[in-house]
């Protein structure tokens, strides 16, 4: 659908995201240190509070990285830029924004308009 060169473009993005998000969700995944003064119960509180934030952004990162993934293998099948809602051609001013896209720019309004 693309030609070569930019299909090695939208490629070579996807996989520099993907490792970024990579290192990102390792780091967030890592339990905060406790300390050895457990008498502080505030700050404790405060610590697992911010690791359910961190697991609630790996969570997202998570999402977009299978994105990411499935948009590496349609490259592979030759299916890259193509709407898994209605089959057009997706953008590449929609793909310059977000490389993983699935949806073309009339699908993604349509579900907005549903929410």
């Amino acid at each position: 659908m693309f030609p070569l060169n930019i299909l090695n473009y939208f490629k070579s993005v996807l996989e520099k995201t993907r490792d970024t998000i990579k290192d990102q969700i390792k780091k967030l995944n890592i339990m905060p240190d406790r300390g050895i003064d457990r008498a502080a119960m505030e700050e404790e509180s405060d610590q697992e509070e911010e690791f359910v934030n961190q697991l609630s952004t790996a969570h997202v990162l998570k999402e977009r990285l299978a994105d990411i993934d499935s948009a590496l293998v349609n490259i592979k099948k030759g299916k890259y830029g193509i709407c898994v809602n209605c089959g057009n051609k997706i953008s590449p001013k929609i793909l310059k924004i977000a490389p993983e896209s699935r949806l073309c720019q009339n699908c993604k309004k349509k579900i907005k308009k549903k929410k």
